[in-house]
């Protein structure tokens, strides 16, 4: 079946409609299976709480489990990328109000390089979190998981809109 010349344009009108619909619909439908992956994986892994994670700058390691009694954030994050800056600033100024708030700031790539340079926060213990990261199948970043007194998840979070640092952790920890 041949289109006659004048039917050419709109026939290529519909398709790239057609084209753009079944493109965005994928890539919503894969953005979800993956979060959805990520709390999987978070919930079925027995290693999340002991596995260990370097402490930048030193020859120590810690785990989540290390910080029994207090809430434990686990954030994992990049130096460069300004998402995980301003979540880092939301997550200091809730640390600031809560004595019993461990946070693990988690970098996922080349973190003894990419801390020397960035800005540090006093109160946060930087770790290199990479394996971690991969183990867990992290879509991206900046992404978090919340950890009560005993240790177990409450929480997860990835990406970064204002407000997801201090607001919805809020929420959890009174």
């Amino acid at each position: 079946m041949r289109l006659k010349q004048e039917q050419f344009v709109p026939f290529m009108v519909v398709v790239a409609i057609i084209t753009m619909a079944v493109i965005v619909f994928s890539s919503f439908n894969f953005n979800r299976k993956q979060h959805t992956r990520f709390r999987e994986n978070i919930a079925k892994s027995d290693s999340l709480n002991i596995m260990p994670m370097g402490i930048v700058g030193t020859e120590d390691s810690t785990r989540v489990t290390d910080y029994a009694g207090q809430h434990v954030l686990l954030v994992f994050w990049a130096s460069w990328s300004d998402k995980s800056t301003a979540m880092l600033d939301e997550i200091e100024l809730l640390q600031a109000e809560r004595d019993s708030l461990a946070v693990l700031a988690a970098l996922v790539k080349d973190a003894e390089e990419s801390l020397a340079n960035g800005r540090r926060y006093p109160n946060f213990i930087y770790t290199d979190g990479a394996h971690l990261y991969n183990h867990l199948k992290v879509p991206g970043f900046p992404s978090y998981i919340l950890f009560d007194e005993n240790s177990e998840p409450l929480t997860s979070n990835i990406g970064y809109e204002k407000g997801v640092g201090y607001d919805s952790l809020k929420v959890y920890l009174e």
